[in-house]
């Protein structure tokens, strides 16, 4: 599969969890909105738990390019929420190829056609 083909079956992966009906429209009762602010606060407390615990292992350093918005967001992480920002990468993407695993793959051939 070529990289154009890889990215574009990864868009529709994405496309695919989109939902958009009409049962949005409806509102949910402010006790269900409470219930779902809990969860996601939880789940939100047990991601940066992980990031925390996260240990970098390895000293190599990689140059990335960050926009200015997302570098104001990691401006705010350490001070916020105890998370270093070279773990919080780290995390992110160990986290993205253990839910894509044919990226890794996807790799390894295009390395192998240069």
């Amino acid at each position: 599969m070529g990289s154009g083909d890889y990215i574009n079956k990864l868009v529709q992966g994405v496309r695919g969890e989109i939902t958009i009906g009409e049962n949005h429209d409806v509102l949910p009762s402010v006790a269900e909105e409470n219930d779902n602010v809990d969860k996601e606060a939880s789940d939100i407390n047990k991601l940066l738990e992980s990031m925390r615990k996260f240990e970098v292992k390895g000293d190599s350093k990689r140059l990335i390019r960050i926009d200015a918005r997302t570098e104001e967001v990691l401006k705010l992480l350490n001070p916020t929420f105890r998370v270093d920002v070279t773990s919080f990468v780290n995390f992110l993407c160990w986290e993205f190829f253990k839910e894509n695993p044919e990226l890794i793959n996807e790799i390894k051939q295009s390395l192998n056609k240069i």
